[in-house]
């Protein structure tokens, strides 16, 4: 009796990627396979399952040939773990007969990691300066790596001592010109005593539904006397003797611009201070003035000289 002629066996082989590899809880992520079987066929159609940790299928992932006929390739989306933490999950290839060769089932590891969505503070519109133990306001945008909607989301100000100043929830709107940046304007108190300080705004991660790291973001906060003094400063070509508007006017901390008149307005304590008023084009003056009342400064700016070149 003739004996049966033993089928020729097939190896199927499997490369997986993940793309990201460290994703966000709950997040899209895409799964990429290139699969290789000897003898080589054709896997057009032919797909991978998908499973976690647990062998529950997640998915079909579809394969398509490459140009060179050798492998094919496919890529599946899926949605990340919610809850945080190392995962090892695979791609399985159940075995299949194709032109005669019998190939064994395969399978491969892919390991990626679920972090909390990482949240971005950002603190801006601080005054340059804010009068002893008077009220000022701020912008406060907060922002989630994912774009999650943080709307009505509760955020608080801490001062330099850690004391919580305040509070405040995050409008529905988001900025203009940004995607997925809420924002809010804030009312703060400034310290009694005159000195520079930083504070800090927070954005709690355990208030979502999904897992979130903690966001913060520093600011500095400069805090002067109340002042007694209005001093006017005249800002003009001294050339032309035309008025410059534009000009940036300090007298530091205490800072202003010039209007189209090339005037402007700084209201100070008394005191020794250097008067600095600078515009584009021109050498910044630096001049020396003692306020012990209201005052007008006259400040004249020289053009810079021009480069000669060879």
């Amino acid at each position: 009796m003739a004996s049966r002629k033993e089928p020729t066996r097939g190896r199927v082989e499997i490369a997986l990627e993940v793309s990201p590899d460290s994703v966000d809880a709950g997040a899209e992520m895409t799964f990429h396979a290139r699969v290789t079987c000897s003898p080589s066929c054709d896997l057009s159609g032919h797909s991978l399952l998908v499973r976690d940790e647990a062998a529950a299928d997640l998915g079909a992932l579809e394969l398509t040939e490459t140009e060179d006929e050798m492998d094919a390739t496919g890529a599946l989306a899926l949605k990340a773990p919610v809850k945080t933490g190392d995962y090892v999950w695979s791609a399985f290839c159940p075995a299949f007969v194709r032109d005669g060769v019998s190939y064994a089932e395969a399978s491969a590891p892919i390991s990626f990691k679920v972090t909390p969505h990482t949240t971005r503070v950002l603190a801006w519109d601080i005054p340059p300066t804010v009068v002893a133990g008077l009220r000022f306001t701020i912008k406060v945008g907060i922002k989630c790596s994912s774009e999650c909607s943080f709307a009505s989301k509760a955020f608080e100000v801490y001062d330099h001592q850690g004391a919580d100043v305040a509070k405040g929830v995050l409008s529905g709107d988001l900025w203009p010109g940004t995607t997925g940046l809420h924002f809010a304007t804030v009312e703060l108190t400034a310290p009694s005593e005159a000195g520079l300080y930083q504070w800090i705004v927070k954005s709690r991660g355990d208030d979502l539904e999904r897992p979130h790291a903690e966001g913060a973001a520093e600011f500095s906060l400069r805090v002067v006397g109340a002042p007694d003094c209005l001093v006017k400063v005249e800002a003009i070509d001294k050339l032309s003797q035309e008025p410059l508007a534009g000009a940036w006017v300090a007298l530091h901390p205490y800072k202003a611009v010039t209007d189209e008149r090339g005037l402007a307005e700084i209201r100070v304590t008394k005191g020794e201070y250097t008067l600095f008023v600078a515009k584009a084009r021109y050498l910044t003056l630096g001049l020396p003035v003692d306020v012990t009342a209201d005052m007008t400064a006259r400040a004249e700016l020289d053009l810079e000289p021009e480069i000669e070149r060879n």
